[in-house]
């Protein structure tokens, strides 16, 4: 029987699919395909404009060559809103039927919401606060679901959809001459108006958006500065000032926007600036999980907790890159050690400790490109590897740490960071190359007893070693002397007693 599973999302602005080998309870990526079709476009008097269902038609015959060797009854395929609102949707359901022998669902907004949010509860793990909102702005229609705290993630406290999209935004504003500061309000009052009756989330409620529309809107911001890791209201605010004020003309294209979104670009920054109002947002973090991912853990067991997905994405990791793994677990309990014997440095563990336990793990996984320059092959597959329930700034510090593990200290790759964050970056790279040298013999017989406290000025690391160790690994010893030289620049003097 194959492992491979797939899943198509019919949206009304692109059709998706997923490939994906099934792995016990959790899916691994084969391949991802997207097509613009635009299945919304044209619709009129509830129906689908014939030209859009070729589109639609001619896309599926693509996507079927790809899933040629998939078993009909691993094949997921979920129609959304132009499906739903189209009176002639069973024509079209037809003919996806005749390409791929499997029945298209045209799945409710309700069910659409529960499906995305099932996806993201197997895909990021929850972080501490008030709860979670995920948020899917399509081509015709915005879906929301709450999650409690309390309860588990992937069974939302509430859904709701909203007929409101970037397609069907473009279509009923954005029109040859119109001026665009004109357009950009009126698509914006319609979108509020549409998701009137939202109200604002708690405080410390955790917004994820997703979808195409976040994603552009997150790209944008970022390519030119006006926000990093998240969506923010700052940054919004700057980005639709541009636009009304015509100070940038979207027509013309945008830096961090790709040329296929350009025409939908301004009515899906309508929903969401008008989402960031009516829920009186701060900040929407964008992750890319999707519907069919939904799709494909609808029939599984439900999401393990955050520690248990990222443990089994290291261990994934480890044996993808076929990684020492017995060197691995002696690197990380001994910085592991270092870190609770320099408990002063963390005053708050905002993660610095499970992030230094997966760097020990996975310090070595460069060794399956070459053993020279190891360290940077496995920062570049840690940058570029799918590391499920990891956040991109975990993922790029993880990367970091593993480039910086051995040879020169890279202290300016941390200039980016502000002072609190690089000095625990700088003191946790500090504790794994320690931990590094003090494993050159990958072997448990030569593990050194080994004690680490901090001086009074806080700066000072003192490495306590038997002397009998010392004088039976002179390599070692070397290289302790060589790395508090390294360590006396970035700013931190070791001392070895």
């Amino acid at each position: 029987m194959s492992d491979l599973f797939a899943a198509l999302d019919l949206g009304s602005n692109s059709f998706h699919m997923l490939l994906a080998h099934r792995a016990g309870g959790t899916f691994e990526t084969v391949e991802r395909l997207q097509e613009k079709v635009q299945l919304l476009r044209g619709f009129r008097g509830g129906r689908l404009h014939a030209d859009a269902m070729a589109r639609g038609e001619a896309c599926l015959a693509r996507f079927a060559q790809r899933l040629a060797d998939v078993p009909r009854a691993q094949i997921r395929i979920a129609g959304t809103h132009a499906l739903r609102e189209a009176d002639n949707r069973e024509e079209f359901a037809a003919a996806a039927q005749r390409i791929f022998g499997v029945p298209l669902e045209v799945i409710s907004g309700s069910d659409e919401a529960r499906l995305i949010n099932l996806g993201v509860a197997h895909q990021i793990p929850a972080a501490p606060g008030d709860g979670r909102l995920v948020v899917d702005v399509g081509g015709g229609s915005t879906e929301l679901a709450w999650s409690d705290a309390a309860e588990p993630l992937h069974e939302p406290r509430r859904v709701a959809s909203f007929k409101v999209g970037c397609v069907s935004l473009t279509e009923a504003h954005f029109q040859s001459g119109v001026a665009q500061p004109q357009a950009y309000l009126a698509a914006r009052a319609r979108a509020l108006q549409a998701l009137d009756g939202l109200t604002p989330v708690a405080a410390g409620c955790e917004v994820i958006g997703t979808s195409g529309t976040v994603e552009s809107v997150h790209s944008v911001l970022a390519a030119n500065g006006w926000d990093g890791e998240c969506i923010t209201a700052d940054g919004l605010a700057m980005l639709t000032d541009a636009i009304v004020d015509g100070r940038w003309l979207v027509e013309a294209g945008l830096p961090g926007l790709q040329p296929e979104r350009v025409d939908i670009f301004a009515a899906g920054l309508a929903v969401v600036d008008a989402l960031f109002q009516r829920l009186g947002l701060r900040t929407m973090r964008f992750v890319d999980v999707s519907l069919q991912d939904g799709l494909l853990y609808r029939d599984v067991t439900p999401p393990d907790r955050g520690e248990d997905l990222r443990a089994r994405t290291v261990a994934r990791l480890q044996q993808r890159f076929a990684v020492d793994t017995a060197q691995a677990a002696r690197v990380r309990r001994t910085a592991l050690a270092l870190f609770d014997g320099t408990a002063a440095w963390w005053p708050r563990d905002e993660g610095w400790r499970a992030l230094l336990g997966w760097a020990a793990e996975l310090h070595e996984i460069g060794t399956v490109v070459a053993s020279r320059h190891y360290h940077r092959h496995g920062a570049y597959l840690l940058q570029n590897s799918d590391m499920r329930a990891f956040s991109p700034q975990q993922q790029f510090q993880l990367a970091l740490l593993v480039r910086g593990h051995r040879r020169a200290f890279p202290g300016l790759s941390f200039r980016a960071y502000d002072d609190a964050t690089r000095r625990c970056l700088v003191r946790l790279l500090s504790l794994l190359r320690i931990a590094v040298i003090l494993h050159r013999g990958h072997s448990d017989a030569h593990a050194p007893p080994v004690a680490a406290s901090i001086g009074a000025d806080q700066e000072g690391l003192n490495l306590d070693l038997g002397a009998p160790w010392l004088a039976a690994h002179p390599l070692s010893a070397r290289e302790l002397e060589v790395e508090a030289g390294q360590l006396d620049a970035a700013g931190i003097r070791l001392r070895v007693r």
